[in-house]
């Protein structure tokens, strides 16, 4: 499923996506937020992918990801120069494990000074952020060093709950 995520005009350089889902029944909502690109993945199913093809405008300075999802127990965050992935610890207290780059078939880990580090963290109301998260959403702030990198396409993918 395909369908065109717009921003304001192109002409203030507001970027515009083409956005292709791979199930159907997910929600992808592009948002404008003050000087920052919010990008609401809403998964009932829980596994899931999307691609983000930039037609018009440019990549955004600073880029959040808000997955509405109960768990997070991999998310992965991939462009044709990187591909991040990201662990979340799926018991009752959430603190992401582990994250890890993925080149060539190998995985390094790195660690919060790297360029290429996520900030993961849950946004909720809920008393003790824990998961099963049964309000808010994981809010993953994509790294500079990918936007940049990422020339006009990127692509995500995440599992709530291994099943």
């Amino acid at each position: 499923m395909s369908c065109a995520s717009r921003g304001v005009s192109a002409q203030d350089s507001k970027p515009e996506f083409r956005v292709t889902v791979k199930n159907s029944d997910d929600k992808i909502i592009v948002l404008d937020e003050s000087s920052q690109t919010v990008i609401e993945i809403h998964s009932d199913f829980g596994i899931g992918s999307a691609s983000f093809e930039l037609v018009s405008g440019s990549m955004p300075d600073t880029l959040l990801l808000r997955l509405h999802l109960k768990g997070l127990e991999e998310f992965r965050l991939i462009s044709n120069q990187a591909a991040i992935a990201a662990s979340a610890s799926s018991s009752e207290v959430f603190h992401v494990t582990n994250q890890r780059i993925i080149a060539s078939g190998n995985e390094f880990s790195i660690t919060p000074i790297d360029p290429l580090w996520m900030k993961v963290e849950i946004v909720s109301g809920q008393a003790g952020k824990k998961i099963p998260l049964e309000e808010g959403y994981f809010e993953i702030t994509v790294p500079k060093e990918f936007i940049r990198t990422a020339g006009n396409s990127f692509e995500i993918q995440w599992i709530d709950f291994f099943r």
